[in-house]
């Protein structure tokens, strides 16, 4: 068959038309296929513009960061490229037959700018923990490693002001920026060739900036009249609310708490009083105290566990650049510390305390027998009481940083010891014996890390441990002289231990805007031992233990840059007990003037374990701790108010604070077989007065005064009438002055407290007697001396220089004498006492 040229023509030219029709069609927008995988959208929207002939216009450099995985059929080319973005922040527009390809539209983002430093002492690099840190204005505390950050919203450029007890302040301006270091001077500094000129001191004492809450100088606690080892303690009682009169040995009386109501902490561990006869030598060693904080009440959801007040002491993390070695030798005791590094960025410090002969003769104690409770002291009687007094404790503490900013620590304790005393006085017709005997043994420890984020929050992990055991001996027989009978009157053995472990964790974080927050989870657990015997007749044989979970959250407000709102909740979950216990908080602060602050206060305080009193058929009080089962021994419950104001400015301080504290579930157990009264008995106590201080530091002086005016009172279930009545350790009145002068290398300081005394109580009701005044002048005299290679201090001190008779709080004891009367026992508090010590440091 032949074709013409025509026909053969159009038969070639069908299968060109039928392929142009297909991809018209395909073009058009009736179907793409699509098989890609990881392939950058730019080399895929290429590849579409390509095979359908469209026009895209977009972002090269933009789109190649995307990556792009798809395989399917779609109706479309625009159905296509609208499926393979809308997984990225793109958006497509149509101009006309162009098909655009557009970032999405966001609003604008406010700059921010992170601040995060660490404030360290220029010559030892050692972490000056809560100190005060304003920038632009806006007030913050660092944490336990000196850390602190800050978002600011308004600039990179910001004025910083950084303050530390015992430091010179710094004053300049920082560019935001992380890992920043700020060193501060001290204001002490043992090398005679370094004088800094035009500086501000650090005063040597923080009070008002929040409620209920003092910070103390460290430094200046050695320069007070004493003998070195209570150096702390001798500056935590001249503090307003803190009770000074009457010698308090065994625990801290703050704003009217009982014993055991109140916390030491050291390194994040509980420390609980040893003996410590007349004060002289604490219960920690102030070598060792870096950083100290007291919380009167009020305090935030950070703290717990107490009803009363806290005192929180920082140790020492070590010298990291050099070895060096502190010794203090006093009339009493040898104390020595020594730091030296350890590989990088990371120290040792071991510190330790003894004394080295008996510490007391006989006749370095009085006690007088008080016949009759009236004023008239002609009748009194001077007893001869020959004391023994053993003490030792050890601190070992290992420190590193890691990342400059990070720090890890393990703190350890240990300590014992032993007092005794022995009577054996014939008093008319009757013959005293009397032989008591308390040791107390303490350990404690601390494992701790801190990590500080990028972003500038702060995490810190602990585990705590501590323990205390004290057996406790007492014997008493009364000899008649005239039949020659003995009859034993008391005859007492008791052991109690104590033990505290402690798991937690914190969080502090500061989001933007106005907030700064912190949360904490912890697990604790309290386990206690109670045996004790009369006459060989078991009273007492318990085992408990309180085992507990704790979270805690709160927020710190800073509204218009003069007030402050600080809200916050702590949860306890009780698993003896198996019920919660809810603890609100909350607390304000506003800036009045430039130089005044109004603070404020609420809270609810809950305590788990609790050293319950003791009463026996004279009236005679010992304390004991045991754990609050809602049964024998009810749950703790404090509720606090505090308001106080405070203006500082040019080294003058005044500040002012009422506060109104309400504790229910005090337990007493009580013997008294006169009025038929025998159990264990509940109460409830409150506490409310008005602390007052004026404060002057000036070039390098200093002088305070302050004064307290408090009423605490008690109301029991024994009691034969249904009201309050002054408690044990209730005192109207306190006033307490000191002065420091500073002639370097000669410091002259004296300190003196009057108390108007506590009321004397006995089984139901209270006597109706006179208050005994307490009062007590010290002055010390300071020289030091400083070489190349050599330092030091030569110390004396003289303790109560009036020889005023005072009597000690807790060492007065009722002693029966015959069938129908008793004698009143107490011992004296220190008479007039010359202390002298020598310090060397290298």
């Amino acid at each position: 068959m032949r074709y013409c040229k025509t026909t053969v023509f159009f038969l070639r030219l069908v299968p060109i038309i039928i392929l142009t029709v297909t991809i018209a069609n395909r073009v058009s927008g009736q179907e793409l296929y699509l098989d890609v995988n990881r392939q950058p959208l730019n080399e895929v929207l290429i590849d579409i513009m390509n095979r359908c002939q469209i026009e895209i216009s977009f972002d090269d450099k933009l789109l190649s960061r995307y990556k792009v995985t798809c395989m399917g059929n779609y109706p479309s080319p625009e159905s296509a490229i609208r499926d393979i973005i809308r997984e990225f922040p793109l958006e497509i527009e149509k101009n006309e037959a162009v098909i655009v390809i557009l970032p999405v539209h966001e609003p604008p983002v406010q700059k921010t700018f992170l601040i995060s430093g660490q404030v360290l002492d220029r010559y030892s690099t050692e972490a000056l923990p809560f100190s005060h840190v304003i920038i632009n204005n806006r007030g913050m505390v660092t944490d336990l490693t000196g850390n602190f950050s800050l978002i600011s919203e308004t600039d990179s450029v910001l004025p910083l002001r950084v303050s530390y007890l015992g430091y010179f302040i710094l004053d300049t301006v920082i560019t935001a920026g992380l890992n920043q270091r700020f060193f501060l001077t001290p204001s002490m500094v043992g090398l005679t060739e370094v004088e800094i000129v035009n500086a501000t001191v650090s005063r040597s004492g923080l009070m008002g900036e929040k409620a209920g809450q003092t910070k103390l100088n460290h430094q200046i606690a050695n320069f007070l009249p004493g003998f070195g080892d209570n150096s702390i303690f001798n500056l935590l009682r001249l503090q307003p609310g803190i009770l000074a009169a009457g010698e308090l040995t065994n625990d801290l009386v703050i704003w009217g708490s009982y014993e055991g109501h109140s916390k030491v902490m050291f390194d994040g561990f509980t420390v609980y009083s040893l003996k410590n006869f007349n004060d002289n030598i604490s219960s920690f060693n102030p070598l060792m105290a870096k950083d100290i904080e007291v919380y009167k009440g009020g305090y935030d959801a950070k703290y717990g566990d107490r009803t009363g007040g806290i005192v929180n002491i920082t140790g020492k993390n070590g010298n990291m650049t050099g070895t060096s070695f502190t010794m203090n030798v006093n009339n009493m005791t040898l104390n020595s510390m020594v730091e030296f590094p350890l590989f990088k960025r990371s120290s040792l410090v071991i510190a330790f305390r003894t004394t080295y002969y008996e510490l007391y003769n006989p006749s370095d104690i009085n006690a007088r027998l008080w016949r009759n409770r009236d004023r008239d002291t002609t009748n009194d009687i001077n007893l001869n009481i020959i004391p023994e007094y053993r003490f030792l404790d050890m601190n070992i503490k290992y420190s590193a940083q890691f990342r400059e900013k990070d720090l890890f620590y393990v703190s350890l304790y240990g300590g014992n010891d032993r007092f005794s005393y022995v009577i054996d006085q014939p008093l008319q017709n009757v013959i005293i014996q009397k032989n008591t005997r308390e040791t107390n043994r303490q350990g404690g420890g601390a494992v701790f890390y801190g990590r500080n984020w990028q972003n500038g929050a702060i995490t810190n992990f602990m585990f705590s441990y501590s323990n205390l055991q004290s057996d406790y001996t007492d014997e008493l027989m009364v000899e008649n002289r005239v039949t020659q009978q003995m009859n034993s009157v008391r005859d007492l053995i008791s052991q109690n231990l104590l033990r505290e472990s402690t798991l937690q964790a914190d969080h502090q974080f500061t989001p933007r805007g106005i907030h700064r927050m912190e949360t904490g989870f912890a697990i604790k657990s309290n386990m206690i031992d109670l045996k004790e015997d009369t006459f060989n007749i078991v009273q007492a044989d318990l085992h408990d233990n309180a085992r507990r979970m704790v979270v805690y959250f709160q927020d710190e407000m800073s509204l218009g840059g003069k007030f402050k709102l600080k809200p916050g909740l702590r949860v306890n979950r009780i698993f003896n007990l198996q019920k919660f216990y809810l603890e609100p908080r909350l607390s304000l602060s506003f800036e009045a003037g430039r130089f005044w602050n109004i603070n404020a206060a609420w809270g609810i305080y809950d305590q788990f374990i609790a050293r319950s009193s003791v009463v026996d058929d004279l009236g005679n009080y010992r304390y004991l701790w045991s754990v609050c089962d809602n049964e024998n021994v009810p749950v703790l419950t404090g509720n606090h108010l505090v308001f106080g104001t405070s203006y500082d400015h040019n080294g003058f301080t005044f500040n002012m604070e009422a506060y109104y504290k309400k504790t229910k579930g005090l337990t007493r157990f009580v013997r008294n077989t006169q009025y038929h009264s025998e159990g264990i008995f509940q109460g409830a106590g409150r506490s409310y007065g008005v602390d007052m201080m004026m404060k002057m530091d000036y070039r390098g002086h200093s002088a305070w005064i302050a004064y307290s005016l408090s009423r605490t009172e008690e109301k029991f279930e024994y009691f034969l009438r249904d009201e309050y009545r002054g408690a044990p350790h209730d005192q109207r009145h306190e006033l307490k002055t000191a002065l420091l002068l500073n002639f370097d290398p000669f410091y002259f300081s004296a300190d003196y407290v009057f108390g108007s005394g506590f009321p004397v109580t006995a089984y139901l009701q209270p006597f109706q007697t006179e208050k005994k005044i307490y009062s007590r002048l010290d002055v010390a005299f300071i020289y030091k001396f400083l070489d190349k290679r050599l330092k030091g201090e030569v110390g004396l001190s003289v303790l109560n220089v009036m020889n005023t008779r005072n009597i000690k709080y807790s060492n007065f004891e009722f002693v029966p004498s015959n069938q129908t009367g008793s004698i009143n026992l107490y011992a004296e508090a220190i008479p007039i006492t010359p202390a002298l010590y020598l310090k060397i440091f290298m």
